[in-house]
């Protein structure tokens, strides 16, 4: 080794050693600009603020949350890249640990907002295969549903395999899941069967199904997405029916809203679903490349975003999912990204 280069390792060490400074970790976005950025536009009493976004570990990962030798080595030989590549369905812990399903990476994106840190989910009793749908209950277990492998695999909040729900003799190609925590049932959209299928979350064991191909209410075509608000209530986007349906906790048909149009409220191709504190409804469509949101009574209130990939515009949004601090989380798939918005209740400062 050549004295120069040998210097040039001694400073690097002297740089990256504990107590010295390093460069802070990218948030991803300029705090001035986002608390500028609001829906509707001013004047109008703002009802939906960004935040950020977040496209890889750089993006909430700090420097000082990083391990020595992994300083030193990124400096030598630079970060090693888990950007995602096409994140679909995300969810949100208590800890604001956010989830991200990225099928096509075949693995589950989780960052530490809090903490600046970041790791993978990719193995459960085997290797996920087509990670799609993401949930999380009261004790901060991350469920992920694999469309492949044709079961739910439960994890607990170290990322640690727990156990599997459903199997390929009772789940065609499960997409998105919901969780009703207080009634303790678990919500499996099986796309291609045209219904949902509802387990016990204690033991597992499917309690019964809800739907099956059809245009009738309480019947799907394709359905998708899936929530549930905090009365119980299940919203599914009966997406080939271009609709979004909603069933009280029993399983029973309670209302329905949208059609396929270029109108005011009229779907594309909706995707994602979710509901804030006060029932507010939103859906993702990934033909419009916007999110619209409506009452619930399913009447639009406010729609935003366009084609894009600055803050506030999409390129086929897909999953969407709100914490409990009204923050609103959404998978900006083909931009290959999660933008995260807040909902500014009325009167709330923005």
């Amino acid at each position: 080794m050549t004295d120069l280069r040998l210097l040039l390792m001694l400073a690097m060490l002297i740089l990256l050693a504990p107590g010295m400074t390093v460069a802070a970790g990218q948030t991803g976005f300029d705090e001035e600009d986002a608390a500028e950025l609001v829906w509707p536009p001013k004047p109008l009493p703002p009802r939906i603020r960004y935040v950020g976004s977040i496209a890889g570990p750089d993006d909430v990962e700090s420097e000082e949350g990083k391990g020595f030798w992994q300083r030193f080595w990124e400096a030598i030989h630079g970060a090693e890249q888990e950007n995602q590549i096409k994140p679909m369905a995300l969810a949100v812990d208590s800890k604001g640990r956010l989830g991200v399903a990225d099928p096509a990476g075949k693995r589950v994106h989780i960052y530490d907002q809090r903490k600046g840190e970041y790791s993978v989910i990719d193995e459960a009793d085997v290797p996920l295969s087509l990670p799609i749908g993401l949930a999380v209950d009261a004790k901060d277990n991350l469920y992920v549903s694999d469309g492949e492998l044709r079961k739910i695999a439960v994890f607990s909040p170290k990322g640690d395999y727990i156990r599997s729900i459903g199997g390929p003799g009772q789940l065609k190609r499960p997409t998105s899941i919901s969780l009703d925590p207080s009634r303790r049932l678990l919500y499996v959209v099986d796309t291609p069967a045209h219904n949902v299928k509802v387990f016990n979350l204690i033991n597992g064991a499917l309690i019964r199904t809800i739907g099956e191909r059809g245009r009738e209410d309480g019947e799907f075509n394709f359905p998708t997405y899936s929530a549930v608000d905090n009365t119980g209530r299940l919203y599914i986007n009966d997406t080939l029916n271009g609709r979004i349906q909603m069933f009280d906790p029993a399983g029973n048909f309670i209302g329905k809203f949208g059609k396929y149009g270029d109108g005011s409220g009229d779907f594309s191709t909706p995707k994602g679903v979710a509901v804030d504190s006060d029932g507010n409804i939103y859906v993702a469509d990934a033909g419009f490349d916007n999110l619209q949101i409506f009452d619930d009574q399913g009447r639009l209130l406010l729609f935003l975003g366009v084609t894009g990939q600055a803050p506030g515009e999409f390129w086929m949004p897909a999953g969407l999912y709100i914490d409990g601090h009204d923050r609103l989380y959404v998978a900006d798939s083909y931009n290959r990204r999660i933008q995260i918005f807040q909902y500014l209740k009325a009167g709330e400062k923005q």
